[in-house]
């Protein structure tokens, strides 16, 4: 898939910001506006109809205004992109006005990307106008730039920005979430007219796993409804990830900004997939720990609620989440999870991480351990 056009216009965009913004602080910018330029392309056809109705009743359901809108959001402003060219005097005010009139879980989605700072500082750096100008001249029409499409664009510039991310933060290739896909789907019968699918990722970031899976998924049986669960601790990623939930039409209100360790989400729930890349060496106790992590997992792992096998060193979480996903996965269900080498040989006998292990084998939880080629993961 060519999406080159795309997103070489973009990236020439971000060059309006030389000067105001240095390289690594780009993202701030261009991440919020191509969200913001993808709905308002998305509801161009139906704002007309959404604010005659607002207009003529303020206190419309919200229901009503979704259902219009053809989306699980909408917006209510008279502003656009393109009409807020007219009035470069008040273009701030007004483009604030503007996100202002979008439904709460897309103004959530913004406030997570901090993008009151970024309006406020690119009209004190005078190159707020140029950047709205650029962006209402992208088209990004889901019947000209589908779902697809758009989740390959997103792919593309997260991972241009990701850059200066921690090692293996925040991007994970195509190509090895698909090899994740095709071992979750081997030997599973997903075909007919009525199968329903749940997929969760508990460190979904932002969200480029729910999304190939969906896709993949898809493909093999176009006729089954899949459910998309996610959970993430960073606002950035989250907001990126359920704006493309929402763009995809799923239920959005299954992406939680939360902190996996510290909150056991979706606890009456079972999955038949679950596909992850936890965070590699995360502290979940002692010093380095957030606040709150080490006295959450302790608490859940002597009532035995989660965390049943054992606790791991307080330095490394990644048998935490291991747990935590065999804990949520369908009896008849699948794991795949990212790893690095520690969990394999970390501990001596007697320490958590080997009684952790004797328990996944001998209760022969474990389908195949596969390693990856060195070098594979971006920016490790």
């Amino acid at each position: 898939m060519d999406i080159s056009k795309e997103v070489n216009f973009i990236w020439n965009i971000a060059d309006k910001l030389r000067g105001a913004y240095t390289s690594d602080k780009y993202k701030d910018v261009i991440i919020p506006m191509v969200i913001l330029r993808r709905f308002e392309c998305a509801l161009a056809d139906t704002k007309k109809e959404v604010l005659e109705k607002y207009n003529s009743d303020k206190n419309c359901p919200t229901k009503v205004l979704e259902r219009l809108s053809g989306y699980q959001f909408y917006n209510t402003s008279k502003f656009d992109l393109k009409e807020l060219r007219n009035d470069q005097n008040n273009i701030k005010a007004n483009l604030k006005n503007y996100i202002d009139g979008f439904s709460d879980n897309i103004k959530e989605i913004f406030e997570n990307l901090e993008f009151q700072k970024q309006i406020d500082k690119m009209s004190k750096e005078n190159c707020l106008f140029s950047i709205i100008k650029a962006f209402s001249e992208l088209d990004l029409d889901p019947k000209i730039v589908p779902n697809h499409t758009m989740g390959y664009i997103f792919e593309e510039l997260i991972r241009k920005f990701s850059e200066n991310a921690e090692a293996g933060d925040h991007y994970t290739g195509r190509d090895i979430i698909a090899l994740m896909v095709d071992i979750l789907l081997f030997g599973v019968d997903i075909q007919g007219d009525n199968k329903v699918i749940s997929v969760l990722d508990q460190a979904c970031g932002t969200g480029g796993m729910l999304s190939i899976a969906n896709e993949k998924l898809k493909a093999q049986n176009n006729k089954a409804q899949i459910y998309l669960y996610g959970q993430e601790i960073n606002g950035e990623s989250y907001a990126i990830c359920k704006a493309d939930i929402l763009i995809k039409g799923q239920n959005e209100k299954n992406i939680l900004k939360t902190d996996t360790l510290k909150n056991n989400e979706f606890p009456n729930e079972k999955f038949d997939f679950i596909i992850e890349n936890p965070p590699f060496g995360t502290s979940w106790g002692g010093e380095k720990a957030k606040d709150g992590v080490e006295d959450a997992v302790k608490l859940a792992y002597e009532s035995k609620s989660r965390f049943l096998a054992g606790l791991p060193a307080k330095s490394d979480a990644q048998l935490l989440f291991l747990q935590s996903a065999l804990e949520k996965v369908k009896d008849n269900g699948k794991i795949a999870i990212i790893q690095n080498g520690s969990p394999l040989f970390s501990g001596d006998t007697t320490s958590g991480e080997s009684q952790i292990r004797r328990y996944l084998l001998e209760n022969d939880y474990i389908d195949s351990i596969i390693a990856l080629p060195t070098d594979l993961f971006y920016n490790t």
